[in-house]
Formats: structure tokens, sequence, C-alpha cells
């Protein structure tokens, strides 16, 4: 299934498609004000602001705003078998986009010292 999914669905629409794979689904690393590390946000079919689970060493390897393709599923958390949170988007079968990769950009680096390794700072690189 191509990954449009239309203008009407958005963020209080995704319970309806909890379980469901999209494929083509382009998504773009990018800062959070709340929290330090590197996020993913989807950039066209969803809205931005759903959360979406993505593999960790690829928000660390490639600058903010590096874009991907990949396959996403809705899903949603559990507690005591009730839902739990908002639903979000898991990303499989994922590639980088070339073009989006520019040379220098924000990265992401784990703090030193940061004991649980989920705090980032970012600076910013340049080609060499």
């Amino acid at each position: 299934m191509k990954g449009t999914i239309g203008n009407a669905r958005k963020i209080a629409d995704l319970e309806m498609l909890i379980g469901r794979f999209f494929g083509h689904i382009e998504l773009e690393t990018c800062r959070d004000a709340d929290v330090s590390r590197p996020r993913v946000r989807p950039t066209g079919s969803f809205s931005p602001d759903v959360r979406v689970e993505f593999l960790r060493h690829l928000r660390e390897l490639f600058p903010i705003g590096t874009r991907f393709m990949a396959t996403v599923k809705v899903c949603q958390k559990t507690f005591d078998g009730r839902p739990h949170g908002s639903p979000y988007l898991k990303a499989y079968d994922v590639a980088v986009i070339p073009a989006s990769v520019s040379d220098q950009g924000l990265m992401a680096k784990v703090r030193k010292g940061s004991i649980s390794g989920l705090a980032y700072d970012y600076v910013w690189t340049t080609a060499k």
C-alpha cells in the first residue's frame, strides 16, 4: 500500500489504523524542544506531531534534517489491556535518501558523562 493516506487522516484517525502498514513514508530527523535526543517525524502522509519509533544509531549517524524512506506500522502501547498513550509509528525497512545528507550540519552526539546514554549535545560539523 502506498504511503499517502489522504488529508483527512491525521492524529485523531490513527486509532482506526492501528496494526496497518504503510509503505514509502518519508521521515526526517529533527530536534525536539522537550528532550535532548534527536527525534524522527513524518514529512507528508501523517501529521508531523506523530511520534516515530526509529533506530537510534541512524538518528545519531546522520545530521538533523536527513530524510529517510521507510515502511511504517501504526502501533499502540497498552497497559492492563487498555490503550496507553497516543498511537505512534514504528519504522521498518529504513533507507536513507542520499540527496538529503549534507556534508555539514547539526549532529547529535551523546553527552559526555551521560549515565543513561540518552542525553545529547548538538555539534555543528563541517566538510573536511
